[in-house]
């Protein structure tokens, strides 16, 4: 016990800063061959999740891991300039990959399950030169302390079960605690965006109006990225297992780590697309 917690805590200490610092300095200050650094994160986050779906189905590689794997990075690298395109592409990976394996469904919507997250998380960085950013370092918060409100108080409350065939621990007392963190991080956020005076004046938007929108939206991520967690846990259970791998010590694989993270980022993205057809709010 005590031992996986420690690996867990020095595993989070090492990853968190190298993820953070990649959203912040990767639009312009680190490239490599004019590549920026939050791409090639992108990137590398993509075939780790083509790498780990196939050994979560099959247990072994093959040429599908591969196909996966070139689709997801390809989308981030096509993101930047052309989202449409990308688009196309993750549905383009889907059939082929749908092709190769002679019609599994389940494996092949994996290449979806991947690339539209990494999609979204390009979409909502690379939208403008604003705030984007920084809307992605939001995001990223609202779904760690989504995380870590629903283990705190789910475990300190308990009370009844929120779906206990899927995900035996998930509570409904977790559930009001992840939605509480998750909003009271966005408060916290927005405080942050008007102290350091990220508000354009020239946009005409006011602080008491980014703030509703940070604070609801993070509400609903909240929620999306909790049904993000039970659908990740359905695989597991239907592939009886109990990690996506053993990738990160004391965390299990990538997928344990951010399924969360994949159902909000495309929500995410969908809200911004919404506002003022594809702009930022702000």
């Amino acid at each position: 016990m005590h031992s996986n917690l420690f690996l867990r805590t020095i595993s989070a200490v090492i990853l968190a800063p190298l993820v953070l610092a990649s959203i912040w300095f990767g639009k312009s200050v680190y490239e490599i061959y004019s590549i920026p650094l939050y791409t090639i994160l992108l990137a590398s986050f993509g075939a780790g999740l083509a790498w780990e779906w196939s050994i979560m189905f099959d247990k072994k590689l093959s040429a599908n891991t591969v196909i996966m794997a070139l689709f997801a990075c390809l989308v981030a690298f096509l993101t930047e300039g052309n989202p449409e395109f990308a688009l196309w592409m993750s549905l383009l990976g889907m059939t082929i990959v749908y092709w190769k394996t002679n019609g599994r469904l389940a494996y092949s919507l994996g290449t979806l399950y991947i690339c539209l997250p990494i999609l979204s998380l390009g979409y909502i960085y690379y939208i403008n030169d604003g705030v984007s950013r920084e809307i992605v370092l939001w995001l990223f918060f609202v779904v760690w302390a989504t995380d870590i409100g629903g283990y705190v108080v789910g475990k300190t409350v308990k009370g009844p079960k929120l779906a206990p065939k899927i995900s035996a621990k998930k509570t409904w007392s977790g559930l009001a605690g992840a939605i509480l963190f998750a909003m009271s991080v966005a408060y916290v956020f927005a405080l942050y965006l008007k102290a350091y005076n990220y508000l354009s004046p020239e946009s005409g938007v006011t602080f008491e109006q980014v703030k509703f929108v940070l604070v609801t939206s993070a509400g609903v991520l909240a929620v999306v990225s909790q049904i993000g967690d039970f659908f990740e846990s359905y695989i597991k259970r239907r592939l009886n297992l109990k990690d996506s791998s053993n990738l990160i010590p004391g965390h299990g694989g990538l997928f344990d780590r951010v399924d969360g993270l994949l159902f909000a980022s495309v929500a995410t993205a969908l809200i911004i697309a919404w506002f003022n057809d594809g702009g930022m709010l702000f």
